[in-house]
């Protein structure tokens, strides 16, 4: 009888199913890319309002349940997809143990925006609309998370809003810096080949980080004009303008991952496409 090679500690479990790094990548760039257009169809319901940013449609029917668990999908995935001893190997090649505490990070802040959410409900509510509104003291309606988490009359508003916006902000910016500095490095054996696409695909990376980079630039700047001219607010409400660039800046994200996720076959490196089987 032939003995059986023994099987290495290290060697995965059999599964009745493959796991496709790329399938996950282009999961994330979905949920993120549909997102707000999600969001927009849910504003279409009677009962529900056009909110003044994506983090609002926390308080909407529908609207909340999608945006918590996308951003909880996401959130969770960013923390759990890569391990520290994946950066050197097949498709991380250039990635570093910093790479993916970053990745780690930007989830956690997914998660926070998730589920802390900014002061207000971001419409003129209807009357119908009071899916996720908090109870205060009193029993009634509220639309201030820490004012009723910290018992507290009226709204508290800055600084303890910034928790929210400042993750936000985090989450933004760290995968802005995945998109620019970790996606356009080569990172696999095909990369390197004839016929790979990496011109193509890091062309791709630099547009879309480019954009995160600057959707957070401008919603930073209105912040900060907003305080010192109030009458901006309602001029950059009435056209849901934080709305706007968010969807931009989660459109550009989502897209960079699925283009990691090589959704289309022109993103495909030569090298990695299945080849034909011999006559």
């Amino acid at each position: 009888m032939t003995d059986q090679p023994a099987t290495p500690p290290d060697a995965p479990r059999d599964l009745p199913f493959t796991i496709d790094l790329r399938r996950v990548h282009l999961a994330v760039g979905w949920i993120a890319f549909g997102l707000p257009l999600s969001l927009v169809a849910v504003a279409r319901l009677p009962s529900v309002c056009f909110h003044d940013s994506i983090s609002h449609f926390y308080f909407s029917p529908v609207g909340g349940d999608i945006l918590v668990g996308a951003l909880s999908f996401i959130g969770l995935l960013l923390i759990c997809l890569y391990s520290f001893d994946a950066a050197g190997g097949e498709g991380a090649r250039r990635w570093t143990w910093l790479d993916i505490l970053l990745i780690r990070l930007a989830g956690i802040a997914a998660l926070v925006v998730a589920f802390v959410p900014a002061s207000g409900n971001g419409c003129t509510r209807s009357g119908a609309e009071a899916a996720r509104a908090f109870i205060d003291g009193s029993g009634a309606p509220s639309f201030d998370f820490w004012a009723v988490l910290l018992a507290r009359p009226g709204p508290t508003g800055f600084p303890l809003d910034a928790v929210h916006y400042s993750a936000a902000g985090v989450m933004f910016l760290i995968l802005a810096y995945v998109v620019l500095r970790v996606f356009t490095r080569v990172n696999s054996e095909a990369a390197l080949r004839a016929g790979n696409r990496k011109g193509l695909r890091n062309g791709c990376y630099r547009v879309l980080g480019r954009v995160i980079l600057g959707v957070v630039a401008v919603l930073g700047i209105k912040m900060i004009a907003a305080t010192a001219a109030p009458d901006l607010l309602g001029f950059w409400d009435r056209f849901n303008l934080t709305f706007v660039l968010e969807a931009v800046g989660l459109a550009a994200f989502g897209l960079s991952w699925m283009i990691k996720g090589r959704f289309l076959p022109v993103f495909e490196d030569a090298a990695a496409r299945s080849q034909p089987r011999a006559a």
